[in-house]
């Protein structure tokens, strides 16, 4: 059976039990990891696709069933939010796996395939990953480029911290520790940033064994010591830090130190400092505060400063004039000077022999007519 609406292995869609014999499962699929951490084999059960089987080194002390067991049967007393984080981003044990009367592993949903991709290895060829916060907390570009990947994006680092801190918030509302965060135990999704949240069933209700986890260890959790939530609030927010900044390393405070500028002085960069810096535990943000803090942020990237002169509408430019079209030179000759008959000094002269030229005329007409 698969939850409804994710269409895969969820822990309300589980067919189990909360004990289920060995036998029952020993059919073995799939071998995904072997002699890993707490593990001596993990593999997909024959019997029931998309459900791995966990089973435990020998020997492993794996403390009070009846705690596992309450672990297991938890999210029935969730909301239906908390249910739909349960579903989506924990791989939630649904089972305790048991040969005659010990606790030999327990049974987990499969990580979906959103977590896996293509990796160039060494030869060039390709093989599936999945893809844990290890491969995010980095900087260097050529990491990513020799195994064939784009580096992650502020969008993508800032939906995984949200996803992270949405599972923390979770479990501190019903008093689960965690213990254990770290680099090798959730996944991340590409694009979407969505995790999936693994190692669940070390969980411990209350409280739980110290775990030793190298530059992660609560500085006032001393070796031995049993961990709390208020733990995690140190773990988580070391995580988160990590998350953004793809810093690794112990100096947390130059870790904070390389987040945006914009996020270093709002509400999300002084509660990470006081988590992972107050001297006293007590005053570390409890994770759902941390959640909604990180959630309120809609982009911790600098965003350009507008100039605001430019911002202003500028006036239009004055129209041009018409341009004037050209004239074309005239072919009618040029004179240098005023033509020749031009002034009144040479008019009168001009106008006066034409008087005399018409009466010469007129007496010659006159004297014809008479001598006819």
């Amino acid at each position: 059976m698969t939850g409804p609406a994710l269409g895969r292995a969820t822990w309300s869609g589980s067919p189990f039990e909360i004990l289920t014999p060995l036998a029952e499962v020993a059919g073995r699929g799939e071998v995904v990891a072997e002699q890993n951490g707490e593990s001596e084999v993990i593999y997909e059960s024959a019997a029931h696709p998309g459900w791995l089987v966990k089973l435990y080194l020998p020997g492993l002390e794996t403390g009070p069933p009846e705690v596992l067991d309450r672990l297991i049967a938890l999210p029935s007393l969730m909301r239906a939010a908390d249910l739909e984080v349960v579903d989506r981003s924990i791989c939630w044990p649904v089972s305790r796996v048991v040969d005659a009367d010990r606790t030999v592993g327990v049974i987990l949903a499969r990580a979906p395939e959103v977590f896996t991709v293509p990796m160039r290895m060494i030869d060039g060829a390709h093989a599936a990953r999945a893809l844990d916060v290890d491969q995010l907390v980095q900087t260097d570009p050529e990491f990513y480029t020799r195994r064939d990947w784009s580096p992650p994006t502020m969008a993508e680092r800032l939906a995984v911290a949200r996803g992270l801190a949405a599972v923390g918030a979770l479990l501190e509302r019903h008093d689960v520790v965690y213990g254990d965060w770290s680099y090798a135990n959730a996944f991340w999704a590409r694009g979407s940033g969505r995790v999936f949240v693994l190692d669940m069933d070390s969980c411990g209700l209350t409280d739980r064994p110290w775990v030793e986890s190298k530059n992660w260890d609560d500085p006032h959790a001393p070796p031995g010591s049993r961990l709390t939530v208020v733990t995690d609030r140190y773990k988580l927010a070391v995580l988160v830090l990590r998350v953004l900044t793809g810093l690794r390393g112990p100096d947390l405070r130059a870790v904070h130190a390389a987040l945006p500028a914009k996020v270093r002085q709002d509400p999300l960069g002084m509660a990470l400092l006081t988590a992972v810096t107050c001297g006293d535990p007590a005053e570390r943000p409890p994770l759902p505060e941390l959640h909604s803090l990180l959630m309120a942020i809609r982009d911790p990237r600098p965003r350009p400063v507008r100039n605001q002169a430019v911002s202003r509408p500028v006036a239009a430019p004055p129209a041009k004039p018409a341009p004037v079209p050209e004239r074309k030179p005239s072919t009618t000759p040029s004179w240098p000077g005023p033509p020749p008959w031009a002034g009144a000094d040479r008019l009168l002269p001009l106008l006066i022999g034409i008087c005399v030229l018409i009466l010469l005329v007129a007496a010659v007409a006159g004297m014809l007519a008479s001598m006819s």
